[in-house]
């Protein structure tokens, strides 16, 4: 059993950080995701026991998502949603 962390750290102001947080509520056992404001940016950091490979997937996928909204976001900013 193995801790992995992963962080994103956006270029994005923390005033965007309740845009994405609602999808962290039917998170996966052993997840944890925490949004935190640093010098005025926001940053995600994700957090997971992986007990199996396919946890690996899992997490994946997670980031992916993640990535996914924050180019909408960036998107929507720039005009393009």
């Amino acid at each position: 059993m193995k801790e992995v962390e992963a962080e994103i750290a956006t270029p994005l102001d923390c005033g965007f950080i309740d845009a994405v947080r609602p999808d962290d509520v039917d998170i996966p056992r052993g997840m944890e995701i925490r949004h935190i404001c640093a010098g005025g940016l926001w940053h995600i950091h994700v957090k997971y026991v992986v007990e199996k490979p396919e946890d690996l997937l899992t997490l994946k996928n997670t980031l992916d998502e993640i990535v996914r909204a924050l180019q909408l976001i960036e998107a929507a900013l720039r005009g393009k949603a």
